[in-house]
């Protein structure tokens, strides 16, 4: 892997591409068709007017533009150099969407970024990727659930992917990092430009297990509409994207948009009926736009001919292997869920006084079983 840009193979169609990226509101898709078309970035950016008229993929505005911006071929190369310089500077990569590092799955989407920016590494196995996205204010349900799924394919070395924002997709992020998994964090911003600044310290750690990636130029603030068009990224480097709780019009949905759009497999955590961070992943499941999966074994199932022999621990249980219980401790952790349960209700339902039921949940907590929460609550650790 190339680890800085002075590494690169081929400045010439960076630059090019680059180029082409200054042309107001060309776009990828355009740049795409007309290298398609033209067969480099250089013979689109040097092609006569009336070439690029007759290709019939840009309007009279499009050429219009098209001809503004190189129409000043010094000031694009001063640019170039720029980026260049700052790109060095602050260890930020650059990958084409003509080079071997670039993920593979994402070439295939419609929408195609031609530059992708970088800090930290890309690895092959990006191609085996899943992706892992959800509300931002998620119920502890939630927490507790993605960090399961996040844990268990961690431990298969499934790469994973989010956005880096508060909630789910910070608690996928943090699991990952926990247990030395490569993920990527795909941001709405430069990847020199920390959001949320909270995040900090988990930007800095994903980039030490993995990367965070932007297809905005270094230095780009979090805008608001760079949000939902990210979201593709996510879904497009994934071979599947689990949506863990998402109100009805959540962004999590947005990118399961994007991947039913792109082909691949969505998949959604059923919640409670009534609760609010739930609909959209009910609605999703009721519609039929995402198979329903309850742990990370059924989602592999989906993903067995994609995934093809990558996974060889799929075969083995993913279930936590209970420590031996002793009868008041298993009645105990059998009332027990991924649902927050308040000690008054343990009380109630075990039959055992409060401070029986305490020293039980203690027992429980030293075997790693159980957690408790804050106001009395306990939940299946």
């Amino acid at each position: 892997m190339a680890e800085t840009v002075d590494l690169y193979s081929d400045t010439e169609t960076l630059k090019y591409l680059f180029f082409l990226t200054r042309v107001n509101k060309l776009g990828n898709v355009r740049i795409n068709s007309l290298i398609n078309l033209f067969k480099s970035p250089q013979a689109v950016f040097e092609a006569d007017l009336l070439s690029l008229k007759n290709s019939e993929i840009l309007s009279v505005k499009d050429l219009k533009n098209f001809e503004e911006t190189r129409s000043d071929r010094k000031k694009l190369e001063k640019e170039f150099e720029k980026l260049l310089s700052v790109c060095e500077s602050k260890k930020i990569n650059i990958v084409t969407i003509f080079d071997k590092d670039y993920p593979d799955n994402l070439k295939s989407i419609y929408d195609a970024p031609v530059l992708l920016y970088y800090k930290g590494r890309l690895t092959e196995n990006d191609n085996f990727s899943i992706g892992i996205v959800g509300t931002r204010t998620p119920t502890e349900y939630g927490k507790a659930v993605c960090e399961k799924f996040s844990e268990d394919f961690s431990k298969m070395n499934i790469p994973l992917l989010s956005g880096l924002a508060k909630g789910v997709d910070s608690i996928c992020h943090k699991t990952a990092c926990k247990l030395d998994n490569v993920n990527y964090a795909i941001l709405g911003c430069g990847v020199d430009v920390v959001y949320p600044p909270e995040n900090k310290k988990l930007y800095d750690e994903v980039i030490e297990k993995g990367a965070v990636i932007s297809e905005y130029l270094p230095g780009s603030f979090p805008d608001k509409p760079n949000f939902p068009r990210r979201n593709r990224i996510i879904s497009g480097i994934s071979v599947g994207t689990i949506i863990i709780e998402s109100a009805a019009k959540g962004g999590a949905l947005i990118t399961a948009n994007f991947a039913l759009d792109q082909g691949r497999e969505v998949f959604a955590i059923p919640g409670y009926l009534g609760s609010r961070v739930s609909e959209g992943t009910n609605n999703l499941i009721k519609r039929g736009a995402a198979k329903l999966v309850t742990n990370s074994e059924d989602v592999l199932v989906e993903l067995e001919a994609k995934m093809k022999n990558y996974v060889k621990a799929r075969n083995k249980t993913l279930e936590k292997v209970l420590p031996e219980l002793t009868k008041s401790e298993s009645i105990i952790y059998s009332i027990l869920s991924f649902e927050p349960v308040h000690i008054d209700k343990i009380n109630e339902v075990s039959g055992f006084n409060i401070s029986d039921c305490l020293v039980q949940l203690l027992n429980l907590e030293f075997k790693d079983v159980v957690k408790q929460l804050p106001g009395k609550y306990f939940i299946r650790a």
